[in-house]
């Protein structure tokens, strides 16, 4: 059976008369009453009673009448839903993002939402340089991202830049300061990055390194984004120097400050990050939505 002959079927059943059908159908009346009689050779049941005043449907005719209209609405769906993907209005995007970005993704997801509601999106929570390797091996479709990036097999954008912070606990001397420089906690132990994880651990000591200062870092089993690295911050063996969105200095009962690291160096950016020649819709058009949600007046725009 083909749908044409649902299609025929249907038209039949609802006229209860071969001439309505036809015209109804743009078909002349002898083709379609043969398309008919295939039809029921087909399914080996009589679907209508037919002599010279009228035309019934049998008992099969009314069972498959039900099921021919479920069938006509089904491939109409299908095909709307064939062509809203590929104009990239349906279709999955799955999305890794870095510590402290989920503010910063949920507005691009919202964004998203509103424009194309059919496509699903689903996030990951992954470190940057996992995220490299998550994206070469199709397991995520776009990342949001700190360096590296391997731009070699990824196409990337800068979407904007994080000022680092120093997390302070309330009671350390620093805590009630706008601002500090790098000379101010030279001194003090560092809570570090694990290199494997990001690339902020090079940022911070290249900075220190670069003014002469050779800061002790506190080589733990916790990284700064944890609760356990809050905790650390807030009982005084450490602090932190990174993007304050990655420390949440939030959590209840511990007392920490938050104090701008005021030095040029003192950023890192985000990236937006896909793989080379992408050519799913879906993933283009989440593109899209980045950049109409993050973009600013004179940032460079996402290919």
């Amino acid at each position: 059976m083909e749908l044409r002959h649902a299609r025929y079927f249907v038209a039949v059943a609802e006229c209860l008369n071969f001439r309505q059908a036809a015209q109804r159908l743009h078909l002349a009346q002898p083709p379609l009453s043969r398309q008919i009689r295939q039809l029921e050779d087909d399914l080996g049941v009589t679907l209508f009673v037919r002599d010279k005043r009228k035309v019934e449907l049998t008992n099969a005719g009314h069972a498959f009448l039900e099921e021919a209209r479920k069938l006509l609405v089904q491939a109409g769906h299908a095909a709307d839903v064939a062509r809203h993907t590929q104009k990239g209005g349906a279709g999955t995007v799955r999305v890794g993002l870095s510590s402290g970005l989920g503010a910063i993704v949920s507005k691009v997801v919202f964004e998203h939402r509103r424009r194309f509601p059919a496509v699903e999106v689903q996030c990951r929570s992954i470190f940057s340089s996992f995220q490299n390797e998550a994206l070469r091996r199709q397991e995520i479709d776009v990342g949001f991202l700190r360096p590296p990036v391997d731009e070699l097999n990824l196409d990337c954008e800068a979407l904007y830049e994080e000022g680092f912070v120093v997390i302070l606990p309330k009671s350390h001397r620093l805590a009630k300061r706008r601002s500090v420089r790098l000379r101010d906690i030279a001194e003090e132990p560092l809570i570090g990055f694990n290199r494997r994880l990001s690339g902020l651990q090079d940022k911070m000591m290249g900075m220190f390194n670069r003014q002469g200062f050779a800061p002790h870092v506190v080589v733990t089993h916790v990284e700064a984004h944890e609760e356990a690295g809050a905790i650390m911050v807030a009982s005084g063996k450490a602090i932190f120097v990174g993007p304050g969105a990655i420390l949440n200095h939030s959590i209840p009962g511990l007392d920490l400050a938050s104090v701008r690291l005021n030095e040029p160096e003192a950023k890192i950016e985000v990236y937006a990050a896909w793989r080379k020649g992408e050519d799913s819709v879906a993933v283009r058009g989440f593109l899209d939505s980045i950049r109409g949600a993050l973009a600013q007046p004179g940032a460079k725009k996402i290919a």
